[in-house]
């Protein structure tokens, strides 16, 4: 109530005096206010800054039981053991008969038969890596998946699973999880096969490696961003800068020595230093960064009737 009739005093005050006005095309929007008065509010300007940013979404992590993979994994190493051993068995069994029939032409082809059962089961083993993980792992070579293998069970990485209510299923590129001891780097692989049941969406499968590994034990959850497509130019908003009224952002920017125009902020993305918008605003604008509260006070009087 205090803030209501100050705001009301400050702008009857303002409007009484021949050193504010306002007016334009814009209905109303721009402003003007001579040196003295800027001075006794206190108003200062700062340009705005170019910036580059990458659209980003946000999720959570959930760190995955590599059990299953390290098993798989394990059955394929014996299933390519057995089908070379098969293989080799094959080869003997038919030259041999083709040779002088030491061996029967019934066991050379039963031993072809063996050779192709195993090479049939040894591709069940590697398509399953891409039904049940993601056709991303199953593009893997036997050699690079038994390392990635390894480095879980050493600690030196982690497979992740990263969701979001939107879905991500169509998502490149990378991710940034927040860890307790700070957010780590995650390298997105592929989409997931399975989907959520609660989300009913398909998350994406990534990798985290380095010493940060180890903070993600299997069912671990942690707040996860993910970053897709291409850059893309703004300017960013000083926090200082901006206020808000009924239910709109807005800015003052100064058009010259004594006008100041109330813009409307489009949508933009959050960022440190505050807002981040791609459209609606020029690099080097100068934006009132303090006096803006007064400036809109003064700006919007008092109600008739008070």
């Amino acid at each position: 109530m205090r803030a209501h009739v100050w705001a009301a005093a400050l702008g009857a005050a303002l409007l009484a005096g021949p050193a504010w006005a306002q007016g334009g095309a814009q209905g109303g929007s721009l402003v003007k206010v001579d040196a003295a008065t800027q001075a006794r509010l206190g108003i200062s300007t700062a340009p705005l800054a170019a910036a580059r940013r990458t659209a980003t979404v946000s999720g959570f992590a959930r760190a995955l039981d590599p059990v299953p993979l390290a098993q798989l994994d394990s059955d394929i190493a014996t299933a390519v053991a057995a089908l070379a051993a098969s293989q080799a068995e094959a080869n003997r069994t038919r030259t041999l008969n083709a040779a002088d029939q030491t061996v029967s032409k019934q066991a050379a082809e039963a031993a072809a038969a063996q050779a192709r059962s195993d090479a049939a089961k040894l591709q069940l083993l590697r398509r399953r890596v891409g039904l049940e993980w993601s056709p991303a792992l199953a593009q893997f070579s036997d050699a690079r998946r038994s390392r990635l293998v390894a480095d879980i069970a050493a600690g030196r990485a982690a497979l992740v699973r990263i969701d979001a209510a939107s879905g991500l299923s169509q998502f490149t590129g990378s991710a940034t999880i927040a860890l307790p001891s700070g957010p780590v780097h995650a390298a997105i692989l592929g989409p997931t096969r399975v989907g959520d049941p609660r989300l009913q969406a398909t998350g994406l499968l990534a990798l985290v490696t380095g010493p940060a590994a180890v903070q993600l034990g299997t069912g671990a959850v942690a707040a996860a961003t993910v970053s897709h497509g291409p850059d893309a130019g703004g300017v960013v908003i000083p926090r200082a800068a901006l206020l808000r009224t009924g239910g709109r952002t807005f800015v003052f920017v100064r058009r010259d020595a004594t006008g100041f125009e109330r813009r409307v902020v489009p949508a933009g993305a959050t960022d440190p230093d505050g807002l981040f918008v791609t459209g609606g605003f020029k690099v080097g604008e100068p934006v009132v960064v303090a006096g803006a509260s007064q400036l809109f006070a003064a700006q919007s009087g008092p109600a008739k009737g008070e």
